[in-house]
């Protein structure tokens, strides 16, 4: 794959919570905010685990996200020293958070499910503006999870969630890879 301009911001409360950072009014005036900013696609997912900034740019902006996220959270009585921040400005950075992000999920099929429901959700939600994100960010998962060793039950569950997302919101050219995706998680069934 050639060098992708991709780069990812994750604030995570360092005291877990099965709640979300910030609501999703204050995910709309970050998106607001940030799409003014950043002359490519900008997502933002919004989950218990974390808050995910996606942005297209050759120009980092971790500190102006940061920034901005953290007054929206003052008003709430958090500081920085509350959250953890990761900036993945690299796609070698990207693979391995990735990878260990599927790996910390797959050891807990509970948050897994709920996780991968509510990231596709928003993904559906978030596909007619960032379709050219989202199909770079869903071949990265797909050639990750193919690399690891998990259960099937996991991979049952979230290959199908890619391809309908695919599928649904693709051209014609993406439809070989939906069929193999279609395929192996027909074959993985099958064999339990």
């Amino acid at each position: 794959m050639e060098d992708s301009q991709l780069k990812i911001v994750n604030i995570s409360s360092k005291n877990f919570k099965k709640q979300l950072l910030v609501s999703s009014k204050e995910v709309l005036i970050l998106y607001s905010f940030l799409k003014d900013l950043f002359p490519g696609e900008v997502m933002i997912i919004n989950t218990n685990i974390g808050l995910d900034v996606y942005y297209y740019s050759p120009l980092v902006y971790d500190d102006l996200i940061v920034n901005t996220f953290l007054l929206l959270s003052t008003s709430k009585g958090k500081t920085f020293e509350d959250f953890h921040v990761k900036s993945l400005n690299y796609r070698e950075e990207i693979e391995v958070e990735t990878k260990r992000l599927f790996e910390k999920l797959f050891k807990n099929p509970l948050l897994f499910k709920n996780y991968t429901k509510s990231l596709f959700n928003q993904l559906k939600i978030n596909y007619n503006r960032n379709s050219g994100l989202i199909d770079e960010l869903i071949e990265l998962w797909r050639s990750k999870i193919y690399e690891m060793n998990f259960d099937k039950g996991s991979f049952r569950l979230l290959i199908p969630q890619m391809a309908y997302l695919q599928s649904k919101n693709s051209d014609v050219s993406n439809q070989e890879l939906l069929k193999h995706l279609v395929e192996q998680t027909l074959n993985s069934t099958r064999n339990n």
